[in-house]
């Protein structure tokens, strides 16, 4: 069928959850996976220390080079060789709307909550702006 499948992580528990999902519908439906992972760049206003700054930076790309490698991973028990994509931004919500409409995308899997800043909600920002702006089907896992 060559479907296409979005599958965006953010190393949380539920993402790699939504991944396990995604890369079940792919091998299924022998659809091409692509995993996204948003790093939502930290305001910055009150640090003066490019330094600093740069430091910061240095770590979160490395811990989201680390999420993708384990995704990678995770989806080869599925037989699958996934295309990672690695973007950043202040609004991953977003970004990923924004993805998806210029990239040709059948399906999206998304965790129901990840990492972000409003874990008390019933269902977390991102995949809540998700499923509402998304013009195509979106799977929230649990």
């Amino acid at each position: 069928m060559n479907s296409r499948i979005l599958a965006p992580v953010d190393g949380s528990e539920n993402s790699m959850r939504s991944l396990d999902h995604a890369s079940f519908l792919s091998s299924k439906l022998d659809s091409k996976l692509i995993i996204l992972y948003v790093l939502e760049i930290p305001p910055f206003v009150y640090i003066q220390s490019q330094k600093l700054v740069n430091s910061i930076m240095a770590e979160l790309e490395k811990e989201a080079k680390t999420v993708l490698e384990n995704a990678v991973n995770r989806v080869k028990n599925y037989g699958l060789e996934p295309e990672t994509i690695f973007l950043e931004g202040q609004n991953v919500g977003s970004i990923i709307i924004d993805y998806i409409e210029k990239n040709n995308f059948d399906y999206i899997v998304i965790g129901s909550r990840g990492r972000g800043k409003f874990k008390h909600a019933i269902l977390g920002s991102v995949s809540h702006r998700v499923l509402h702006h998304s013009k195509i089907p979106v799977l929230v896992v649990k």
